[in-house]
């Protein structure tokens, strides 16, 4: 009697201690969201320079004193969604999508004796890759299950950049431009089951994707521009050792005041914390 016991006793921990893993052939849907950290690369620099270049130059046109100063774009929300294909009870291949965008404000006050003039600027950079990748899942219980995934994908980004300035009159200077390229990613996740068909997702991802060759327009107080290629430089004046800047040009900024010139690069490559929905099918 005593065995019959400790026999059931025992199947049942098993029952209850043997992960229930997704079947061969099985398909699984995921969607999530989060916050999106991104590195921003020429973004940033430039941006930095922008601040550097016209702080300096309203310092030598008379307006000493000054408030205000560059407020890095690194910060904002992720969402997306994929789809598993199971092709054993640990192995997955998949297909998915995704949304990441950034964005921040600065603004400065430049006063001279009689004047002050209010600057604002934003950096925005955006992408939706099409992602494919290998999923690996490890249950570690009957509840739960740790996830590993790594892959590649083509991202569709965007870079807008806003400037304002009260000059009398306001000039107000948007750079709307484009690109496509290649970008990794991987992941490690933690699946809790609630039901048969449906786990709560926490995930923690990371990318590599630098994008350059961006392309697009630039509008003047929502009147006609320029088109041109986002360009990143390193330059020197007069009352200014070195600074870099981004700007969307036609041709490459040249001249003896210009350290370095090329197409500007966006960088992407950043991390990405987020909770979502398994959806077992």
């Amino acid at each position: 009697m005593k065995k019959a016991f400790v026999s059931c006793l025992l199947t049942a921990s098993i029952l209850i201690l043997v992960p229930a893993a997704a079947k061969a052939g099985s398909l699984s849907f995921r969607v999530f969201g989060g916050g999106n950290y991104l590195a921003g690369g020429d973004l940033n620099k430039g941006l930095q320079g922008w601040a550097d270049y016209w702080k300096a130059t309203r310092d030598y046109q008379g307006y000493t004193k000054q408030t205000g100063s560059f407020n890095p774009i690194h910060l904002g929300p992720n969402a997306g969604a994929d789809i598993i294909f199971h092709l054993s009870p640990n192995w997955g291949v998949g297909i998915g999508t995704e949304y990441l965008v950034a964005s921040n404000k600065s603004n400065f006050t430049f006063q001279s004796a009689t004047q002050t003039l209010n600057w604002e600027y934003l950096g925005k950079p955006s992408a939706l890759p099409v992602k494919v990748g290998v999923f690996y899942f490890l249950p570690l219980s009957n509840k739960l299950t740790l996830g590993f995934h790594a892959g590649a994908g083509y991202y569709w980004a965007n870079a807008r950049l806003e400037s304002r300035q009260d000059v009398y009159p306001s000039i107000k200077y948007i750079i709307d431009s484009s690109a496509k390229g290649i970008g990794y990613h991987g992941g490690i996740s933690l699946e809790m089951k609630l039901c048969s068909s449906v786990s709560f997702l926490i995930e923690a991802a990371g990318r590599y994707a630098v994008l350059s060759g961006f392309t697009g327009t630039v509008t003047i107080n929502n009147a006609g521009g320029w088109k041109g290629t986002l360009r990143y430089w390193e330059a020197k004046t007069s009352y200014l050792d070195n600074y870099a800047y981004i700007d969307l040009t036609e041709a490459a900024p040249t001249g003896t005041s210009i350290k370095l010139a090329r197409d500007a690069k966006i960088d992407f490559s950043g991390v990405s914390l987020r909770a979502g929905i398994v959806i077992r099918i």
